[in-house]
């Protein structure tokens, strides 16, 4: 067997709303939308600025329901987080990936100590069948 994940075993959703180009002040925040991944195995994007995220600064969070995630801020309890950290202006080591451990999930990036002029931040939803 061997690690390969043939086109014809995934399934993929584009997670609606989390295709964000909105530059972000000096430690600034993008919280995603709540969104469904009951029935996906994976979470998994990229992210790309031109400076370095907070330490640990993107996180998938995921909870049991959706009012476990408060409008505006990072969720503090009642959700489990899966975190990266992203290096400015590496666009080959930015990818993130996480197991679907719950039925609703979001992600949120803090950014780094500096303003940015670019900023990528791509995400999906996933089955991967027949591993």
């Amino acid at each position: 067997m061997t690690n390969k994940v043939h086109l014809s075993q995934v399934d993929e959703l584009i997670i609606v709303g989390l295709n964000s180009t909105t530059l972000l002040a000096a430690a600034g925040t993008y919280i995603g939308d709540v969104f469904p991944v009951g029935g996906y195995t994976h979470i998994s994007g990229f992210a790309f600025s031109n400076v370095s995220s907070a330490t640990n600064g993107l996180r998938i969070e995921q909870g049991l329901r959706e009012a476990d995630f408060p409008t505006g801020a990072v969720a503090t309890a009642n959700v489990t987080r899966s975190v990266y950290s992203i290096i400015g202006n590496d666009i080959d080591n930015n990818a993130f990936a996480a197991q679907v451990v719950a039925p609703f999930a979001r992600i949120v990036y803090v950014n780094g100590a500096s303003v940015q002029t670019v900023f990528k931040l791509y995400g999906e939803a996933r089955i991967l069948r027949g591993l």
